[in-house]
């Protein structure tokens, strides 16, 4: 029986400006790929701050620390219309919001109030050490929620991830557009 539902943050909930802005540097500079994927891993984990993340990622951008973060947060959206289905599904299931950021970055993009709306349990990687697709991370956003990791869908637009929670015991469903994560996550709830 499925008891919760559990949402990554960029890519699904908001929009993923970042991979948007390094993708097009990756394509310039292809070298800065492997660097950055070891900020961002170290910024995760909460071993880098999420202000130094932003300054060694403007530096490398040629952007001065507030035009970083200024295009980073102009160019997230918040999908409504997810959020407002998130929102229903609480009326019959738990629901988590999961994402490797950096501590305290969440709280720049959600009041907490949005957050006690929509999520029963928020877990960032950086406040508790351990990134997806670590086993661990999964493991403490079930028991935040208090069912177990059988009773629980994860869905995230990253395959790797997805698979994280597979091999613990989640379902996952690799999230696409609301429409086909609306009708794959209906069939599993469905047949639950």
């Amino acid at each position: 029986m499925i008891r919760a539902v559990i949402f990554d943050c960029f890519g699904v909930v908001i929009s993923d400006a970042l991979s948007v802005m390094t993708g097009e540097l990756y394509q310039a500079h292809p070298e800065a790929e492997a660097q950055v994927h070891r900020w961002l891993d170290q910024a995760n984990k909460n071993e880098i701050s999420s202000e130094e993340l932003s300054t060694r990622m403007s530096a490398l951008f040629g952007l001065s620390f507030d035009e970083y973060r200024a295009q980073l947060f102009q160019h997230e959206v918040k999908d409504q219309v997810l959020l407002d289905y998130i929102a229903d599904l609480r009326s019959h299931h738990k629901t988590a919001l999961l994402s490797n950021i950096p501590k305290g970055s969440l709280q720049r993009r959600f009041s907490s109030e949005e957050l006690a709306r929509y999520f029963d349990a928020v877990v960032a990687s950086g406040e508790v050490g351990y990134a997806k697709p670590e086993a661990e991370v999964y493991e403490i956003t079930a028991d935040r929620l208090g069912v177990r990791l059988d009773e629980c869908v994860f869905t995230d637009d990253r395959e790797p991830y997805c698979e994280g929670a597979r091999r613990i015991g989640m379902q996952a469903i690799l999230y696409q557009d609301f429409s086909q994560f609306q009708r794959e996550l209906e069939v599993l709830l469905a047949n639950a």
